[in-house]
């Protein structure tokens, strides 16, 4: 950083102010840079930037999210932008954490002692990539996983005796006997582990355009397994009493149709 001259800036009081304000921070990146010194600190060094003007911390973090993010393609900060990102798509630490890995590349840039030349992607080689990954150490790759999850349905006391006695009333046209339920509980428990309902999808993770964001897309299917309406009229169907219940409802039925159609008495005896 250059020291400020009064003629650079505006005439009067405006002047004045903008040219007192250079000169306290051109005073305090002085005091920095000597303290850089005394401890061997080197000066942060991005693309395009005079490593002369006494660029700060601040500064640097930001012109990665504001600045190299959105250069143009082929300038030489969005080159260095997209050569960081690539390191870290690699070692699979995720978008949202991005801003965070260069951050601290930023401060151990300025850590006495880091060995750092002041070039902040040089923290790549020594950092610890677990430390944004919850510790998990796992790596992270583009391509395609698949999915399969079984689920069988448990079914309460309450919800199958509800279940079966609605069912016998249509069935039977009576209620279930307490028997009857315990039999049908450990009956549909059963019977429904047999038949899980299966759920199998696929998800492809690629690179996003830029290396800004990442895609991912899922194809899957639902298949249903236990059905719990048909084994309750099973169940009813195989009561003693359902022959006797189904042959009444038809006779029923039978002779509701002869009272609606008087001729169909003529039409049965023919």
């Amino acid at each position: 950083m250059n020291k400020p001259k009064r003629s650079d800036y505006p005439k009067g009081k405006t002047g004045d102010k903008k040219y007192a304000e250079a000169m306290i921070a051109y005073e305090t990146w002085k005091k920095e840079e000597e303290a850089r010194t005394k401890l061997n600190i080197s000066p942060i060094k991005l693309p395009g930037i005079d490593p002369e003007a006494g660029i700060n911390d601040v500064q640097a973090k930001s012109w990665f999210k504001y600045s190299a993010a959105t250069a143009k393609k082929g300038t030489e900060a969005r080159k260095y932008y997209e050569r960081f990102i690539a390191i870290l798509k690699k070692a699979g630490i995720p978008a949202s954490k991005w801003q965070s890995v260069w951050s601290d590349a930023v401060d151990w840039v300025g850590t006495p002692g880091s060995g750092s030349t002041g070039d902040p992607s040089m923290y790549l080689n020594v950092w610890n990539p677990s430390d944004y990954t919850g510790g998990s150490g796992s790596t992270k790759k583009y391509g395609t996983t698949k999915q399969r999850t079984e689920t069988t349905t448990q079914y309460s006391a309450s919800n199958a005796a509800d279940y079966l006695s609605k069912t016998f009333e249509q069935e039977i046209g009576r209620t279930a006997s307490k028997e009857e339920i315990d039999a049908y509980i450990k009956g549909v428990n059963a019977a429904a582990k047999k038949e899980p309902s299966i759920y199998e999808g696929s998800t492809t993770t690629a690179p996003g355009k830029g290396g800004l964001l990442e895609t991912s897309t899922t194809k899957a299917t639902q298949t249903t397994g236990f059905d719990p309406a048909i084994y309750a009229a099973n169940f009813a169907r195989s009561r003693p009493d359902f022959a006797e219940s189904f042959a009444t409802k038809n006779f029923l039925k039978i002779i509701e149709g002869l009272l609606k159609d008087p001729n169909a008495i003529g039409t049965v005896v023919e």
